[in-house]
């Protein structure tokens, strides 16, 4: 006859010992979870963005989008490269938006002055959208500030840049 959790002599099993005190460990870390920073930027990240992409509805721009072109209008002309060093962006993911906005006519490509690199700079279609957007973004603005502080964010964010630029492994 089978006994799960005792052995024949009653003694607790290893295994019925194993799980209590996993099962202790997971109750203690359930009630953990809102301490959790990738899951509390997750989140936060997650209202903020529906802000942004409900108010920029109108001009059909996503958040994405209007992020990134204000990244090229402020540092352009600009190299693949070098805007995803300034936005923190894998190559892939880059490539793949930059596209989109080339084909909606937003960004304009050639080659540097070597030939070597590609820049990036907004067209003409680019700029008049990005103007459109900014009344949306304002709007946007002022719903976030109403959440949290955007003075806060622009810090953390700047934070973050830094360490990631020197590759830093010291808290944020």
């Amino acid at each position: 006859m089978d006994i799960p959790d005792r052995t024949r002599h009653g003694a607790t099993s290893v295994k019925a010992r194993t799980n209590s005190r996993s099962n202790a460990a997971l109750a203690s870390y359930a009630k953990r979870g809102g301490d959790c920073a990738y899951g509390n930027l997750r989140m936060i990240a997650r209202a903020v963005s529906s802000v942004y992409e409900d108010a920029l509805k109108p001009v059909d721009l996503r958040a994405g989008q209007l992020s990134l072109m204000w990244a090229i209008l402020a540092t352009e002309p600009v190299d693949m490269s070098r805007l995803g060093h300034v936005t923190l962006t894998d190559p892939t993911t880059l490539s793949r938006t930059v596209a989109k906005l080339r084909k909606a006519g937003w960004v304009s490509m050639r080659g540097d002055r070597d030939g070597r690199k590609k820049v990036l700079t907004l067209s003409a279609e680019g700029r008049a959208r990005f103007v459109a957007a900014m009344p949306h973004w304002e709007e946007a603005q002022r719903s976030v500030a109403r959440l949290i502080s955007v003075a806060d964010m622009r810090a953390l964010a700047s934070r973050v840049r830094k360490a990631a630029r020197t590759g830093a492994e010291t808290p944020i």
